[in-house]
């Protein structure tokens, strides 16, 4: 079960920690303990340099451009008892080139709202450079040690060769503690699955809202999003990490079908079974009381308590006459307690938005 939360931590949960915490700036390779400033957090939309580069070169063999991408995520359209209604897309927060442009749907949905409703707002995040340096700062080793003092050492290796293999080791990562080699291999999994977190449909409506002045509403906010981050105990994130190391094709393997299955809306079994997605051979997995428990109020915490909250933001919106966009991570809105049974149970008309 834990595989999945941990790829569902980067693409469907989490919009900071995909859009954010784990995209960090690798340009040089070379950086010391005396240029922090070269690790700090960065999230940028696509390049329009780099399309500009393509539009010289020889295009005699290159496909005409696309009118809208045929992805065909899933989509909902809630309606209250005063005839209100409110569009519901489930997010992910890392794509490639082949979800753009947006279908018309999403865009019709976005360009009717005053409003877009979002986890937080990375876009103004990313402009924040105190903020960002405040995050890297509370990830560092202030005591002399390294990661290296922290974890055994087969784990150090084993972490540091997927780094080195993704061209993403820098030797001041050692100075990180384990949070931080969590969100490096949710790096090195975006890297090997050819997903950027630049390119996630939350970060691109939100460039959007932000250049058109469109109301934007924070249904959690960075700080909610750091707090859960920094609140869960070192043995649980060492715990993650092995399973990401030693893990780690499986990882993308899963990674790679939920984008598939993100892509043409049909998450919600793979979302609500997650016996699939568990290791085959468990013989060698025995976790601890202790262990286990702490697993389990993660869990908790990052959907089920999470998705309370953003039923009832979206009930406030709904009973307010407000007319929203709201986008929040896909895995928010299956099972008992997502979104979507909490809107239904509240008695709201959810449908979904089928694509021509």
């Amino acid at each position: 079960m834990f595989k999945k939360i941990l790829c569902a931590a980067v693409a469907l949960t989490m919009c900071l920690c995909a859009a954010g915490c784990t995209d960090i700036d690798t340009s040089s390779s070379q950086a010391d303990s005396s240029s922090a400033a070269q690790t700090t957090v960065t999230t940028a939309a696509p390049e329009s340099s780099s399309k500009a580069e393509t539009t010289t070169s020889d295009t005699s063999s290159q496909p005409e451009p696309k009118d809208e991408s045929d992805i065909t995520p899933a989509m909902w359209k809630v309606t209250g008892k005063d005839g209100n209604t409110v569009y519901f897309l489930g997010s992910m927060h890392a794509l490639d080139d082949s979800c753009y442009p947006l279908p018309d749907e999403i865009l019709d949905a976005y360009n009717s709202s005053d409003s877009l409703a979002v986890e937080c707002d990375i876009y103004a995040y990313q402009e924040d450079i105190d903020a960002q340096m405040e995050l890297v700062q509370g990830m560092l080793y202030t005591d002399g040690t390294t990661i290296a003092d922290h974890i055994d050492a087969d784990l150090y290796s084993s972490a540091k060769q997927i780094l080195i293999d993704s061209t993403l080791y820098n030797p001041f990562y050692d100075y990180y503690n384990v949070i931080m080699w969590n969100s490096l291999m949710d790096i090195a999994m975006l890297s090997e699955t050819n997903l950027d977190s630049a390119k996630g449909i939350d970060i691109q409506l939100l460039t959007m809202a932000h250049e058109e002045s469109k109301d934007i509403i924070e249904i959690e906010s960075v700080d909610f999003q750091n707090d859960l981050l920094y609140s869960q105990p070192d043995e649980l994130y060492t715990f993650m990490l092995e399973n990401y190391v030693y893990y780690f094709e499986d990882q993308c393997d899963e990674l790679e079908k939920s984008f598939e299955l993100w892509k043409s809306g049909d998450m919600k079994d793979y979302l609500e079974n997650s016996e699939e997605l568990e290791v085959e051979d468990e013989s060698d997995i025995e976790l601890s009381e202790e262990l286990q428990a702490m697993i389990d109020e993660y869990n908790k915490q990052l959907l089920d308590d999470r998705n309370a909250g953003m039923i009832e933001k979206a009930k406030a919106m709904i009973d307010g006459g407000q007319n929203v966009f709201y986008v929040v991570g896909a895995a928010h809105f299956y099972g008992e307690t997502g979104i979507l049974k909490g809107l239904e149970d509240a008695g709201y008309t959810v449908e979904e938005i089928q694509y021509d």
